[in-house]
Order: structure tokens, then sequence, then C-alpha cells
């Protein structure tokens, strides 16, 4: 993801939300985050921006399930 983004490429990637929803992600890149001052949580989400919906979005990175349509496994 983060060579993706170095360059400007956006990637999919699917994750299930807090809620148990499945969320699909068509085109995004990353983007800053929290710092770690800011939240207990920081170094756990990974911050992006979805292209598709024109906005900055975050998830629990254990809870992505798929990138570019592969398998993730933690």
């Amino acid at each position: 993801m983060k060579q993706f983004s170095a360059v400007d490429i956006p990637f999919s990637f699917e994750y299930i939300k807090l809620n148990g929803e499945h969320k699909v992600v068509n085109a995004a890149t990353l983007r800053s985050g929290y710092r770690n001052n800011q939240s207990k949580r920081a170094k756990y989400l990974i911050a992006y921006y979805d292209h598709d919906e024109g906005t900055n979005r975050q998830f629990h990175r254990a809870l992505l399930i798929k990138l570019n349509g592969v398998n993730v496994t933690l």
C-alpha cells in the first residue's frame, strides 16, 4: 500500500467494519493518520483517502482481509 501511495497509484482493499459489515474500497491511497499523542489506537489504524467517495477514512489494520484482490493474513 505504501509503494502504491508513494507514486499516487490507487489500490483496492476489503475489510470488516467494527459493526461486522463487509466494506470494499475500489480506489484508495494512504494518507497521514493520527499521531501517537493524538490517539491510543494510532498504531492500529490505517488512514486512507477513498477516491470514489472523495472522503478521508480509516480502519483497524487487523480487520483487513484483501488487498488488490489477494487474501491477507496477519
